[in-house]
């Protein structure tokens, strides 16, 4: 009998080759299924051909998304348009999905939302209005429901906000900025609603304790945030703005 030794002279044993599987399977999604994830909740539809073969698994195929809500700059929105179209890896699926304001909360019968095209990992977010009109004042429909007053503070608010936004759509690149200034997951977003919409820069400066720091669109308030994470799930937070507030949070998954 003979045995193979490794480099320690301990008996090697042997690999057995893998048995190479080739496949193809055609996946129907029905009207049971959901996803809830990266800001969107919505139903899927579709079906999907998978192919696996020596070279990886593949898919072929499109899935609709009929019915939802996708939450993007601080608003909940209604998805008009869904479809994710797979033609290769199943991470790489091409995006074209538009999701609107609630018609019934926008003045003069005007349609203001988002669309996000491009690949899963690369996706591009665009603003965009019926009738079509400058982007500062599809904005303005898109957080408030109507358009730009005469004055030009809200237009020149508007403008910046869509520059700062333009920068968020790449992460990397604010990733960068906040590890220059030793900031960890530095993010840049907008919340609130309305007259109320802020844009939002936040980030961890020490473990456990995040900053954030937010300026109003149509007003110069600004709010400064320090959350401090004391346990898990429990955190300390303290708010300085045009009211001071210390609370205790506890973070419930349900």
């Amino acid at each position: 009998m003979w045995f193979m030794l490794n480099n320690d002279l301990q008996p090697e044993t042997p690999q057995t080759a893998s048995i190479p599987i080739n496949s193809n399977l055609t996946v129907h999604v029905g009207n049971n299924v959901r996803i809830d994830a990266f800001g969107l909740k919505a139903r899927l539809t579709g079906d999907l051909k998978v192919a696996q073969d020596k070279q990886g698994l593949g898919l072929n195929g499109q899935i609709n998304i009929p019915d939802g809500r996708f939450r993007a700059y601080g608003q909940d929105l209604l998805v008009r348009k869904g479809e994710l179209l797979f033609s290769g890896p199943p991470d790489q699926p091409l995006l074209n999905i538009e999701a609107i304001r609630n018609p019934d909360a926008t003045e003069d019968d005007v349609i203001a939302g988002v669309r996000v095209t491009g690949t899963a990992d690369e996706p591009k977010a665009e603003i965009f209005s019926d009738p079509a009109m400058p982007q500062a004042e599809a904005l303005s429909y898109l957080l408030r429901g109507q358009g730009l007053d005469s004055n030009q503070s809200d237009s020149a608010a508007m403008t910046s906000m869509l520059i700062g936004l333009g920068v968020a759509q790449s992460g990397q690149v604010v990733g960068k900025i906040g590890e220059t200034f030793g900031v960890s997951n530095l993010a840049l977003d907008t919340q609130g609603v309305g007259d109320s919409s802020q844009v939002v820069v936040s980030g961890y400066v020490l473990p456990g304790l995040q900053v954030k720091y937010g300026v109003g669109i149509f007003d110069s308030l600004a709010t400064l945030t320090l959350r401090y994470r004391l346990m898990p799930k429990l955190y300390l937070e303290a708010v300085s703005g045009v009211d001071q507030a210390l609370d205790l949070l506890y973070q419930f998954e349900f």
